[in-house]
Formats: structure tokens, C-alpha cells, sequence
């Protein structure tokens, strides 16, 4: 055995090894379409992959019995949640004791700073003889109730209960609830860490198993967010790669088998293979940390693209008298120049905008490098320790090339394809809606819309974005547009809101409540407060010191750096030239609140879904750019080969009508028609151009041997790529039903298109 062969057979398990030490897979769909380029969509691509909400599951504990009582095993589990690692908080629609003391003991001294968003009106009818009477009774009332030691604590320094205008306003989106109960449980990694989550969902589920048992089981839990969700595609990915790859390795095992009748041969090859794969993943991880799965899902179609360059040489081989290693140099040209137009095709997705997309080239590009690179320098040098029969394919597949000699049809197949283009480009239903390309998961999905109703709780990817130059600018839009989100909720087109207000307000709105108060603190308003109390029974001595506080404004950086903080993370954003709070909305009526956004400059609505399709459609005019910069550098390098323009066009028409015939098909479907589709047509045409190649140079001097080449070729790579069908994936069976029938019909053509005779080629 040739020394370059043992050593490959001896560097091929440390290659292996290292693949999979250095693998670190992951499964966000988000991830692999969707990165932010703007502060904007860097807000969204963040909330989606790495954000507060994307940390956190809805646990909803409901009981085996029709009874309208709260579930009494919640307190103990948020207790006992509380303790387990990876869980950085558990909370539910009421506080326990100590987070009531640290919100008052935060927010008592503001209690005037933050009393209203419209202090001129609400400050002056606080003072009414009326209210006054309200509001000595609100105090008696408090002081008789089972909260009498929190209320006996806040009027000691706070006499006329003002925060209780800032509790109202915390509590006002929340919903009462009866036979439920709900936690929200946040954890310290990411949503999207699914190896991590799934420890956690199990401890949850432990959690709640053993606390049940004491109370006979009366209890069931249901949960939902996005860690869940994020199991589920992870699930469901890790399944389609499984499926796709076994698929795609038995099939193509089998045509070897069928084709070539050896053992020899197969592994020979296969060898081959792993070690491009191996070359490919290890490289991708490095570059970019970690590697996707639908990478590697559309890496195995690899094996249909990088099995060609073993096929033609072992094709050339077993036709040539000549040893095997003569066979790889006189073919070598061709591969080559075959392997950097289907390089350049895939490199030409880096620049379509979809992040997976740069992942994909990268992966494919070093994949087929290595198998390039085996085939001329070691792949010969295994060969020629066998004979040439055991490397001659069992079937000649020379008959079309013999038929489609006979034929002239270029020019009626010239017309019926423009023909076939224009009718399917009149129908085509383009589409830039990405969740199409998201799994169904309907069940997750409908569990999750149950859940929520229950819940007071954000409407998934619906928010309002507001802009400023600087946090004060900021508060005060922000306060704005809360005073008509009041309105839309009054009239019931919005059932809530959850703002930065009442947590934070801007220096101005505090300086307005306080000044506010200071001019209705008149010695005849005090009397009036003063009857008010003696009138409820109270002593007016303990309760009419109506002092307002003297501490300047609370700042956004005092209260970061209080525990009170964590109760805003996720809805502001802070740079040197710009700030951008996040106002998080319930159920809406979408087209009233755009209305009322209308007005105010620097505030946007958002739908994450829009905003995502939107991006999609930039994407899209990127992916084009990117089709037709691809195939005009292709072009330009065969004419650089060829030193002609019309030996290059003659090599790249099969690619070109074959994606003419794809998109009229399409098009005449009526079915969709977006990015992927596109994506799959770049790749068609980076693999098609091959044939072109192989066609024009035939190499071998025996077109026959080359269409034999060709076929096997053309045979792997339709095989690889039909098996993503098979996934559940719809964004991998898109790529399938366009690539596959593209390359398909690429090699059909070339012997009906292509018919030059180059006598002065380079060899």
C-alpha cells in the first residue's frame, strides 16, 4: 500500500475525533435566517435568541377537579423551583413578602415623583373634598385587611397612601385567575441552550411530581415559552439530520453496490467523504463557533456533490490503460474548474444576507476542497493496488447520450423553455413569509394559546420601539404614547400594556408631579384632609403630615443598580448616541394602535413577523444580486478557459434553462415561490455548470467514458438532494423539490445543448 494512503487511513480517526470534539450543534431556526443589522432588528434577533423572554417558561397548574379555588401546591413549588440550579428567579401574579418590602422600601420615597402621567389634572382633583373622603377611606379599609401591617408601614412615612397610585398602576394589567395558577420561571442560560434547558424542564417536572404527591395528586402542570419551543425544532431538526443522512448514505451505498459491484470501491469512497465531512465541520466550528444543524443537514447532500470528483476518477481509471494516477492528472483540469464554479455558487450565498447561509458555504466549500484534493492525490494511488475490472461501472448509460445526438432541438427547446418561463413568471406567487419555513409544531403551538389565555401576558413579537437620542428623551416619548395606549385600552382595542412606567419616569414628569403637589399643599387642603380622616375615624394627628419628599428624580442608573432593576431587563437599550425602550403589548387591534402611532414620530409599532418578512424581502433582492453575480463570475471564468463567450455560454445553458424550466413549473403550480427557491437555483446552476465543463472537455477523448462519469455524477447529487424531502423541515424539503429536479433536468439538456468540438483547448 502507497504511503500517502496509510497515511490518510492513519490521520483519518484523528480527523474524526477532533469533528466531534469541536462540534457544538445548534437548532434555532431564528438563528440560521435572521441576524440584526439595525439597532432595531438587533433588538428582535436578540429577544428571539438570547433575550429575557427567550429565557423563560409559563407554568400553568391546574386541578384534576372543577373547583374555582387557587391551586394551593403553587407557593411551595415557587419555593422549591426557586432553589434549582439554572432557575434565576420564579415569580407569579402576587408578590411574596420579601419582594413587597423591597418594592416599597424602593419606591416610598418617590411616591409623589411617580404619582401620575398627567399630575395637572389627577394631582388637583386629588385634592377635591371627595377624593380626599376616597382616599381616608381607601386607608381605613387597608388598615382593617389582612395587609394592615404592609399599609401601617407605608402611611408612617407616607400619610396620604399616594403609593398606592403607583401599586395601582403596576397592577393594572394584571388578570385574575380561579381553578389555574401560573408561575413564570426565568432561567440563567439561554432559551435556545436546549442541551442546558431540557436538565431544567426535567427538574421542573421532578419538582412539581414530588410536591403533588403530598396533595394525592390533584394537581396537573402544563407549560409553554420558548425553551420549549426551541426543544421541539431542536427534536425535530436532530431528527430530520438523522433521517436525511441515513436516507442519503443508503442510497447512495446501494448505487454504488448496484453500479460498480465492489466492496473495494465503496469504502474507498466513502473514506473519501468522511474525511470531507469531518474537514468541513471541523473548520465551520472553528470559524464560527458552533455549527447548525440545518448546516449539517444540507451537508449531507455534500456526499451527492463531492462523491463526483472519486466517481470520475475511478470512471477515467477503469476506462484508461494507463495507471490510475495518469487517469486523475489528465482530468484534473476539469475537476478543478468544475469544483470552483460550484464553489463560487456557494460562496455566492454568503452574500444573500441569511447568516446560516455563510455557515453553508463555508461548510461546503471546505468539503468539496477535501474531496477534490483526495481524488487527485490519493484516491489514484488507492486504485491502483486493484484491477480495473472491479472499478468498471455494471451499466452503460449511453443510450440517451446516442438518442439526443440524433435529435435537433435546440432551438425548439430554446422556445418552449422561454415559453414555459414567461407563463410561469405570470403566476408565480412569490412569498416572503419566512414562518412558512418553520416547523408546524401545532400541537406546542396550540397548548401555548391555552395557556396564554389565561394569562394577562405579551402578545408574542407585537411591541411599540421608541427612539431618542438620549434616556430623558426617551421617558418622555415613552410617557406619551402610554397616556393613548390608556385610551385604546378604555375603549377596548388593547387589553394591556407593560411599559418602563411606573418603574421609571422621566426627570420632567417627576418634577411635574412634585411641583404639582407642592402647589396644593395650601393650608386649606390640609383642613380638608384632616376632616376627611376625622370623618373615617382616624386620627388625623398620625396621618396629616402631608410632607412631599426632597430627593431628586430617580435615575435610570439608580435603579439598574437596585434590585428593583431586574423588573425592566429586556426593555431598554442604551449606546452612546442613542436609546431605545421596548413597550410590550397584550391583545391590540393592530390597525388602531398604527393609527395612533401615526402621530408620533419616534415611535414605531413592530410585528416581529413583518419586520422579519420584511428583512426576508431584502434578503430576497440580495439572493438575485447573488444569482446573478454568481453565474456572471461563473461565466467569465469559463471564458477565460475557453478563451470564447460562446464555448462558455454553450457550457453554463443546460444550468441556466434548467432553472428557466424550474421556476415555470413553479409557477404554473401556483404554489409559493421565496428566497429558498431562489437559494436552490444558485446551487443548481453551481452544479449544473459541472456538466457543461465535462461535456466540453471530455477529457477522456471517449464521450461515452464521460457521459458514464457524467451520469453517476448527475445520479448521487439528484439522490442527495430528493432525500431532504424526506424532513419534516419545510425549510430542507423546499431545497429538495427545487434543487433536486434542477439538476435533474441540467443533466438532461447537456447532451441536447451541448455539441462543440474544442481542438485547441488547454490540456
Amino acid at each position: 500500500m502507497h504511503r500517502r494512503v496509510w497515511g490518510f487511513l492513519l490521520f483519518l480517526p484523528l480527523l474524526l475525533a477532533t469533528a466531534l470534539w469541536q462540534s457544538n450543534i445548534k437548532t434555532d431556526i431564528s438563528a440560521f435566517f435572521f441576524t440584526g443589522g439595525s439597532a432595531e432588528t438587533a433588538i428582535i434577533a436578540s429577544n428571539m435568541q438570547t433575550g429575557e423572554l427567550s429565557r423563560r417558561y409559563i407554568l400553568s397548574i391546574g386541578q384534576t377537579s372543577s373547583s374555582n379555588t387557587p391551586p394551593e401546591i403553587t407557593d411551595e413549588l415557587r419555593s422549591s423551583l426557586s432553589e434549582v440550579a439554572e432557575i434565576k428567579r420564579v415569580w407569579g401574579p402576587s408578590m411574596d413578602e420579601n419582594e413587597i418590602n423591597e418594592l416599597i422600601s424602593f419606591y416610598l420615597p418617590y411616591r409623589s415623583h411617580l404619582f401620575s402621567l398627567q399630575p395637572e389634572i389627577e394631582v388637583t382633583s386629588l385634592f377635591s373634598k371627595t377624593s380626599l373622603h376616597q382616599r381616608a377611606e381607601s386607608i381605613k379599609q387597608g388598615l382593617l385587611s389582612p395587609e394592615a401591617p404592609i399599609v401601617k408601614k407605608i402611611i408612617h412615612n407616607d400619610p396620604m397612601f399616594l403609593l398606592s397610585n403607583w401599586l395601582q398602576h403596576y397592577h393594572s394589567n394584571k388578570k385574575e385567575e380561579s381553578r389555574y395558577s401560573t408561575l413564570i420561571v426565568e432561567t440563567t442560560p439561554s432559551g435556545l441552550n436546549t442541551r442546558v434547558q431540557k436538565t431544567i424542564k426535567k427538574s421542573i417536572e421532578a419538582t412539581f411530581e414530588a410536591l403533588n404527591s403530598a396533595y394525592a395528586h390533584r394537581y396537573t402542570l402544563e407549560m409553554t415559552g420558548i425553551p420549549l419551543f426551541a426543544m421541539a425544532v431542536q427534536k425535530q431538526v436532530s431528527k430530520d439530520v438523522m433521517l436525511v443522512s441515513s436516507i442519503s448514505t443508503v442510497a447512495m451505498l446501494l448505487l454504488f453496490m448496484l453500479l460498480f459491484r465492489s466492496l473495494r470501491a465503496l469504502i474507498i469512497v466513502s473514506l473519501t467523504l468522511i474525511a470531507s465531512a469531518a474537514v468541513a465541520s471541523i473548520v465551520t466550528s472553528i470559524f464560527f463557533g458552533e455549527i447548525h444543524a440545518l448546516t449539517l443537514a444540507l451537508g449531507t447532500t455534500l456526499i451527492g456533490i463531492c462523491v463526483d470528483y472519486p466517481i470520475h476518477t475511478m470512471v477515467h481509471a477503469a476506462a484508461d490503460r494507463k495507471p490510475p494516477i495518469a487517469a486523475a492528472k489528465r482530468i484534473w483540469p476539469s475537476l478543478l474548474l468544475g469544483a470552483i464554479t460550484t464553489i463560487i455558487g456557494y460562496t455566492a450565498l454568503s452574500f444573500t444576507g441569511y447568516p446560516g447561509m455563510q455557515q453553508i458555504a463555508l461548510y461546503a466549500g471546505c468539503g468539496i476542497l477535501t474531496s477534490l484534493t483526495l481524488s487527485r492525490f490519493i484516491l489514484p494511488y488507492a486504485l491502483a493496488l486493484k484491477t480495473e475490472r472491479t472499478r468498471q461501472p455494471s451499466f452503460n448509460f449511453s443510450r440517451w447520450l446516442v438518442i439526443s445526438r440524433k435529435l435537433n432541438i435546440k432551438l425548439p427547446l430554446l422556445f418552449l423553455t422561454s415559453t414555459l418561463l414567461l407563463i410561469g413568471l405570470a403566476n408565480l406567487h412569490w412569498s416572503d413569509d419566512l414562518s412558512r419555513l418553520s416547523p408546524s409544531l401545532s400541537e406546542i403551538k396550540q397548548q401555548d394559546q391555552q395557556i396564554r389565555s389565561r394569562i394577562e401576558s405579551i402578545e408574542p413579537g407585537r411591541f411599540i420601539l421608541l427612539h431618542a437620542d438620549t434616556m430623558e428623551h426617551a421617558l418622555q416619548t415613552n410617557e406619551a404614547v402610554l397616556l393613548k395606549l390608556e385610551a385604546l385600552k378604555t375603549v377596548g382595542k388593547l387589553e394591556a400594556y407593560f411599559s418602563i412606567y411606573p418603574w421609571l419616569a422621566s426627570e420632567q414628569l417627576q418634577q411635574r408631579n412634585n411641583h404639582a403637589f407642592s402647589a396644593q399643599l395650601t393650608p386649606a387642603h390640609i383642613k380638608l384632609w384632616r376632616k376627611a380622616l376625622e370623618e373615617s375615624g382616624l386620627r388625623p394627628s398620625m396621618l396629616s403630615n402631608a410632607a412631599i419628599s426632597t430627593l431628586p428624580p430617580l435615575t435610570m442608573e439608580k435603579l439598574l443598580d437596585s434590585p428593583v432593576g431586574r423588573y425592566i431587563a429586556g426593555q431598554h437599550t442604551i449606546s452612546a448616541d442613542k436609546t431605545i425602550l421596548t413597550i410590550w403589548l397584550g391583545k391590540h387591534n393592530q390597525s388602531a394602535l398604527k393609527k395612533m402611532l401615526a402621530a408620533l414620530p419616534n415611535a414605531e409599532y413592530v410585528s416581529q413577523k413583518d419586520m422579519i418578512n420584511e428583512i426576508n424581502a431584502d434578503y430576497g433582492n440580495k439572493t438575485i444580486k447573488a444569482l446573478a453575480y454568481g453565474s456572471l463570475i461563473i461565466l467569465l471564468l469559463l471564458t477565460l478557459r475557453y478563451r470564447s463567450p460562446a464555448h462558455a455560454l454553450h457550457a453554463l445553458a443546460p444550468a441556466i434553462l434548467s432553472c428557466a424550466i424550474v421556476i415555470g413549473c413553479w409557477g404554473i403550480s401556483g404554489l409559493p415561490f421565496g428566497m429558498l427557491h431562489l437559494l436552490g437555483m444558485l446551487l443548481s446552476v453551481a452544479i449544473c455548470v459541472d456538466y457543461g465543463i465535462f461535456f466540453i472537455e471530455n477529457r477522456a477523448l471517449d464521450m461515452k467514458v464521460t457521459y458514464q462519469a457524467i451520469v453517476l455524477s448527475a445520479l448521487t447529487t439528484i439522490i442527495a438532494f430528493t432525500s431532504l424531502g424526506a424532513a419534516e423541515n419545510p425549510a430542507l424539503q423546499t431545497l429538495a423539490w427545487t434543487i433536486a429536479p434542477g439538476v435533474f433536468f441540467g443533466f438532461l439538456l447537456c447532451p441536447l445543448l451541448i455539441r462543440l468540438k474544442i481542438d485547441n483547448l488547454p490540456r
